[in-house]
């Protein structure tokens, strides 16, 4: 069983490879990998389709100017060299990310979830990316200042809503290898 955090539900490793395999669009299925691997909010990453030259291949970061954050601070997103890669040709090949509005996003995260047999797609949103990707670098050891530099938050932030305790040992496993080189 899949537990629902406060805010948005976790998505397993194995179920955000599911719900990859459904996105017939080559475009969207990079924007479900972009906001997976990144983390970044929902209007971050609508910013970041209309601005990719914020995306640094050589240092593996995106780089949200101050004006363009919640909280009024550039902020320097990780990236894993694995994604950057990803990122920098799908970019440099004539290719755009694509983001709907919120509610449009997140209904169809639901459907491809659905589409991929993931139990509870109702409770999926388009935040569920992000609390995927925060908790799984928590949950892989990583430098927790990092983490919180690299998402925006403080430690209560982070703690209350992000780590989640609740996964398995091979879960545990496979977030490590998703996030291996990040930071």
């Amino acid at each position: 069983m899949v537990k629902k955090t406060e805010f948005y539900r976790l998505l397993k490793p194995s179920e955000v490879l599911k719900i990859e395999s459904e996105i017939k669009n080559s475009d969207l299925r990079m924007s479900f990998k972009t906001a997976v691997f990144t983390g970044m909010r929902y209007k971050e990453l609508q910013l970041f389709a209309e601005h990719p030259e914020w995306f640094n291949h050589n240092r593996k970061i995106i780089v949200i100017p101050k004006h363009y954050t919640k909280t009024k601070d550039e902020r320097k997103v990780n990236l894993t060299p694995q994604f950057s890669e990803l990122l920098y040709y799908f970019l440099h090949g004539g290719h755009r990310l694509k983001y709907s509005v919120y509610q449009s996003w997140s209904a169809n995260l639901r459907r491809w979830a659905a589409l991929a047999g993931i139990e509870h797609p109702e409770d999926l949103s388009a935040g569920s990316t992000r609390k995927a990707w925060e908790s799984w670098l928590i949950e892989s050891g990583l430098s927790l200042s990092r983490i919180l530099a690299s998402q925006g938050h403080d430690m209560n932030t982070s703690m209350k809503h992000y780590y989640n305790n609740d996964v398995t040992p091979e879960e545990r496993i496979k977030m490590k290898e998703m996030t291996l080189g990040w930071g």
